[in-house]
């Protein structure tokens, strides 16, 4: 059951701050080397990603459904306590049973936040009559993750070189653990005033099931959502690529110690990608078809350089990637109309999971003959034809709504926040 209507205002500094934790993850920039490090292939690798994915795909629309149909903040708790354990897990315990178990607890916690996350900003801000600052909400925050990561690359150095990957590890399980009570609080908020009446939205389906078909069928039958879902589930997928970028970093010659700080080029540009997104939320299928078409052609020239400056080249992908996941993810929001958002937008994840898992056994089956470099700049192939696709597809207004301004106008909806987060 739902917990009971709060009131007061939405806080987005704890979205801000969840967020940061969940990211803020030293391992994350040596876990492919921890795994080596433990006797893992290549080979071995692709296989424990396709786990994560295949994970992560099974229990990515259930998951959203789960957030529709119960308080979000707490579906986000349960997310980041599930990571924290495989993170200890591969810590106390590296061995390749470990490390397959860990991915699935992160990957049942990716599908438990994906979806959940956004469909709470989404419609915490419209509760206050802010929806139209979705985009530069959402990308401050898609900035504080990839600020985050490039954070914890940093980091990662001084803790190997102190403690080995074990301390990175640890680390990693107490920021996780700090995410639970961090999520825990969005659900609890400060009373204000009641708002004015307003109309009462249509009634939304109460039971898990109904939830479930609810958002299956606006994802499938609505056409503007749709290509929504679409586009967004594509350009997600294609950034899975980041898993094997420590691995080509010690392909280039760089450093164990020093792979941590080449991985900051790609996440800052990411970041700065982030805050270019909220600013570029009504960019057409033109736009963002030729931006792809520049970064998938950068992406596969940096990874075939064979030299850590080739990152350079990564780094503009990775900006030119965030932009567009912004982008899509502002129109899909903005499309969604029924009661079952968060199963909606795990409908793109789904699709997102799909096109990371064909990406992932692609260049685990490629593995055995090609370099590091080669399976990288591969994944520019995929990027060049979503570019072609978007160039020539017609191009419809999207119909975001305006910029908002600081002060926002009168309260509206307040039923589906009051209800999950």
């Amino acid at each position: 059951m739902s917990q009971p209507p709060s009131s007061g205002p939405f806080r987005v500094g704890l979205v801000y701050l969840y967020t940061c934790l969940t990211e803020l993850l030293p391992l994350h920039a040596v876990y492919a080397l921890l795994m080596t490090s433990h006797g893992v292939s290549t080979g071995e690798l692709s296989v424990l990603f396709a786990v994560w994915t295949v994970t992560t795909f099974v229990c990515e629309v259930p998951s959203g459904a789960l957030a529709d149909r119960f308080p979000r903040h707490r579906v986000l708790a349960a997310a980041a306590l599930a990571q924290c354990t495989g993170f200890a897990l591969w810590t106390a315990l590296p061995s390749l049973g470990s490390f397959a178990a860990g991915f699935v607890l992160w990957g049942a916690g990716t599908a438990l936040t994906s979806g959940t996350l956004q469909s709470l900003l989404y419609d915490g801000l419209a509760a206050e009559g802010r929806a139209g600052q979705y985009a530069r909400v959402s990308s401050r925050v898609a900035a504080v993750q990839a600020c985050s990561v490039a954070a914890s690359s940093l980091a990662a150095t001084p803790l190997v070189l102190l403690g080995g990957y074990p301390a990175t590890g640890w680390v990693s399980v107490l920021l996780t653990l700090l995410a639970v009570p961090t999520a825990l609080g969005l659900g609890r908020r400060a009373a204000v005033p009641k708002p004015a009446p307003v109309p009462e939205p249509e009634p939304e389906p109460q039971g898990y099931l109904a939830v479930l078909r609810a958002g299956l069928a606006e994802a499938r039958g609505t056409p503007r959502v749709r290509s929504a879902v679409l586009l967004a589930a594509a350009l997600t997928g294609l950034g899975v690529v980041d898993e094997y970028l420590p691995v080509l970093a010690r392909e280039d010659g760089t450093p164990a110690a020093a792979v941590p700080l080449l991985l900051l080029l790609p996440w800052a540009a990411m970041a700065a990608g982030g805050f270019a997104g909220g600013r570029m939320a009504g960019a057409g299928d033109r736009l963002l078809a030729v931006l792809l078409g520049a970064g998938g052609a950068a992406l596969a020239a940096g990874a075939l350089t064979g030299r850590p400056a080739g990152f350079l080249g990564i780094a503009a992908f990775y900006w030119v990637l965030r932009l567009a996941q912004i982008v899509a993810d502002a129109r899909l929001q903005h499309a969604i109309s029924g009661p079952a958002r968060a199963t909606v937008t795990s409908v793109a994840g789904l699709g997102a999971q799909a096109v990371a898992l064909a990406v992932f056994l692609t260049l685990g089956l490629a593995a055995r003959w090609a370099s590091a470099a080669v399976l990288v700049a591969l994944t520019a192939v995929p990027v060049l034809l979503l570019a072609v696709r978007l160039a020539l597809r017609p191009d419809p207004a999207h119909h975001l709504p305006p910029p908002q301004p600081d002060e926002p106008p009168p309260p509206a909806r307040t039923g589906a926040v009051e209800r999950h987060s």
